[in-house]
């Protein structure tokens, strides 16, 4: 699920597959941020909230605030099950292509 694309802001963030926020402001701060990093961020008050990311990304403070907006949708989105199914689904993808190629052998 994507929150913002370059086209209309300054950031790109969007749910991973592994189950992080990609944060990504330019294409040397493209950052995948867990879960559990994000809540840390946003349990702090609002302006330690806003510095960690200006800090981060070396944004500016109203593009830290927009970041902070895609963290609490994340927030919302996140379904840890989502990490464990796609996990799941990679073991399952490389049990089969590992039983093909002892196959061919």
């Amino acid at each position: 699920m994507s929150y913002a694309r370059w086209s209309n802001s300054c950031w790109y963030a969007f749910y991973n597959v592994n189950g992080c926020l990609s944060l990504w402001y330019s294409m040397d701060k493209t950052f995948d941020i867990p879960v559990e990093d994000v809540q840390e961020i946003l349990d702090r008050d609002a302006p330690e909230r806003v510095a960690a990311i200006m800090e981060i990304y070396a944004c500016a403070e109203s593009e830290a605030e927009e970041a902070i907006k895609y963290m609490e949708m994340f927030l919302e989105d996140y379904d840890p099950k989502d990490t464990e199914e796609y996990n799941r689904e990679v073991k399952e993808l490389m049990d089969k292509l590992n039983e093909g190629m002892k196959d061919e052998s």
